[in-house]
């Protein structure tokens, strides 16, 4: 049977192709599809051949040439349990180990914050119950009234005789019982002591000027020069009151007094009792600072310097003190002059001066609590009504 050479219409290429007389297809050795070689038709008993070049007679010896399998593009699985593969993946071990050491870091770093907020706030807690336990213990041995903080109501205080009154004195850790009433005499004494301190005071009031008014205050070397400053500003001569209307003894050497004044006003003094008689507090019942308020807010000075001022919580902030995440505000009032104006102070509220500030305020059931305290304005102040507060001095305007 002859051969035939011809190009397979399915892959392109040259083949050849047993072909014979009738009509008939073969497969490409190629491709392996079946390709058309000649047909007839009945009608004109023509004979048509497709695709055919040239024939060749084959040699009686030779075999067709097998076809040549190409290789197979297509996936192949590959061998064995494909999680066992992914587990034995180096990549996904090196991931692993990078993974863990990575949680491990960010653990080791959550622990030692951790530890450390603890150890602050542990530190903290005690050097503030260092600070108010001294400035109690101070308050305590010293000649000024001090302010006692209560017990806490949760506290549980042991069984106690009957009649007997159990208390903590501040800056101690032990409970002390209290002393018996007084007696007749000493109650008498007191009385004799708060009557002998309002006539002193009543002096004090209507003395003629400021010199002689200064025979009659306590720390008179001290007191004497900021007298002098303070009347230079402020009017002198008597001062008209209407009445006193309550005393109140505090231990160890002072006792309280409120003071009427014409048209209502009142306004508290307090007296010490020394071996010289009752002196008065001259600092504390004005309201003196180390210069006049009215200079003070005028000049702004950088330098800090003391003043007596009524403290209260306040929320005003804007120029160089904007921030109310960083500062916390008070509102200071002075006394010292008639129609003084309202000032602004601010402290950093990390710090431990805003913690004492906010602590006194929290003791007082008051929302204004009277302390000494150093002002200074800041450099280039815009403004007469924004202070730093330097220093916190004592809570409280009788100074030691």
């Amino acid at each position: 049977m002859p051969a035939t050479t011809l190009v397979c219409p399915h892959c392109e290429k040259t083949v050849e192709i047993q072909a014979s007389a009738v009509t008939r297809s073969r497969p490409c050795p190629e491709c392996g599809q079946m390709v058309m070689l000649q047909m007839a038709e009945k009608t004109t008993k023509t004979k048509r051949r497709a695709l055919l070049m040239s024939q060749n007679e084959p040699p009686t010896t030779t075999t067709l040439p097998r076809p040549v399998m190409e290789p197979s593009h297509e996936p192949q699985p590959l061998p064995g349990d494909a999680f066992e593969r992914m587990r034995m993946d180096p990549e996904i071990h090196q991931f692993r180990r990078r993974l863990l050491f990575g949680a491990s870091v960010v653990g080791l770093i959550v622990i030692v914050l951790l530890v450390v907020s603890l150890y602050q706030s542990a530190k903290e807690r005690e050097g503030m119950k260092q600070l108010f336990g001294s400035e109690q213990a101070k308050a305590g041995g010293a000649n000024t009234p001090a302010v006692t903080p209560m017990i806490p109501p949760e506290e549980v205080l042991p069984p106690v005789t009957t009649g007997n009154l159990v208390f903590r004195p501040p800056g101690s850790e032990e409970l002390k019982t209290a002393t018996a009433l007084p007696s007749r005499s000493d109650s008498t004494e007191n009385l004799a002591k708060l009557a002998a301190a309002e006539e002193v005071l009543g002096k004090f009031l209507q003395a003629p000027d400021w010199k002689q008014r200064a025979l009659l205050v306590r720390n008179k070397l001290r007191a004497a020069p900021l007298m002098s400053l303070y009347y230079a500003k402020n009017a002198d001569g008597p001062m008209v009151f209407d009445s006193m209307v309550e005393a109140t003894e505090l231990p160890p050497h002072f006792s309280e007094h409120v003071v009427v004044f014409e048209g209502g006003g009142r306004r508290l003094a307090t007296v010490e009792h020394t071996a010289e008689g009752p002196r008065v507090d001259w600092e504390s019942f004005v309201g003196a600072g180390e210069m006049a308020w009215s200079d003070f807010l005028e000049s702004k000075p950088v330098s800090p310097t003391l003043f007596r001022v009524l403290v209260s919580p306040a929320g005003h902030f804007e120029n160089q003190f904007g921030d109310p995440g960083v500062l916390k505000c008070y509102s200071l009032r002075n006394i010292s002059e008639p129609g003084a104006k309202v000032v602004y102070g601010y402290a950093d509220k990390a710090s431990s001066l805003a913690k004492e500030l906010d602590y006194w305020l929290q003791q007082s059931s008051d929302a204004t609590v009277p302390m000494i305290l150093r002002l200074k304005f800041p450099p280039d102040a815009p403004v007469d009504f924004q202070v730093w507060i330097h220093q916190f001095a004592q809570a409280g305007w009788v100074a030691k």
